[in-house]
């Protein structure tokens, strides 16, 4: 099955592009009316086939699969659950991402690759995790078409019709946090408009070997 070949590889991935550490965060991927999820407190490197979960998202039951899912179950069938353009999901616990979700506070457009994402990350009110509190949170603060969030004092979510573009936009989340952090540490760094931004956007609709238009 193709979904479940590509949380593997993503999976994989997690560690080795430093989105998480240990058995911190997690994938899914929505086929149809199943989310392929990742295991409960697997290191990513042995995640497989054998320990993939398959989830029914209407009633949230098990449905293939011997593992226990991740605890983070909730925030996944309840994003899927509201936004059907959602076709993965990627939570990560990177460093950068993290310091702003411990901070409370929105990683701000100070450079327009911002605009792949959302105007801003914002970030949702802190839960416990793995709770039904912490779903409604993180769906509260994203917005309509916005394809990340953060979760104060505990991570980030990028979401994406795709697995490749939710993993991709978790790593152009933290690239940013971290060139944010920077540069404050140097001095006060000059924010994007949202009028900039949707510029950027039209922009990007051209770009690339396969634009839109």
């Amino acid at each position: 099955m193709t979904a479940v070949n590509d949380l593997i590889t993503y999976a994989h991935r997690m560690i080795t592009d430093h989105l998480a550490f240990g058995t911190t965060g997690n994938l899914s991927v929505r086929e149809k009316d199943v989310l392929w999820i990742t295991p409960s407190g697997v290191p990513f490197e042995e995640v497989d086939r054998d320990n993939i979960v398959g989830v029914d998202i209407a009633s949230g039951n098990v449905i293939e699969g011997h593992a226990r899912p991740s605890s983070e179950l909730p925030l996944h069938l309840t994003l899927y659950g509201r936004r059907p353009d959602i076709g993965a999901i990627v939570h990560t616990h990177s460093e950068y991402a993290t310091i702003f979700a411990a901070l409370g506070e929105p990683i701000v457009p100070i450079h327009y690759q911002m605009a792949l994402s959302a105007y801003q990350v914002n970030c949702a009110e802190y839960a416990t995790y793995g709770t039904e509190q912490l779903a409604h949170n993180a769906l509260a603060a994203l917005g309509p078409n916005d394809r990340a969030v953060l979760l104060k004092n505990h991570g980030l979510v990028a979401v994406g019709p795709k697995l490749s573009s939710a993993y991709q936009t978790a790593l152009d989340v933290e690239w940013m946090a971290r060139l944010l952090f920077r540069a404050r540490c140097v001095g006060n760094p000059r924010v994007l408009t949202p009028e900039e931004v949707d510029h950027v956007r039209e922009q990007f609709r051209h770009y690339g070997q396969n634009p839109q238009d």
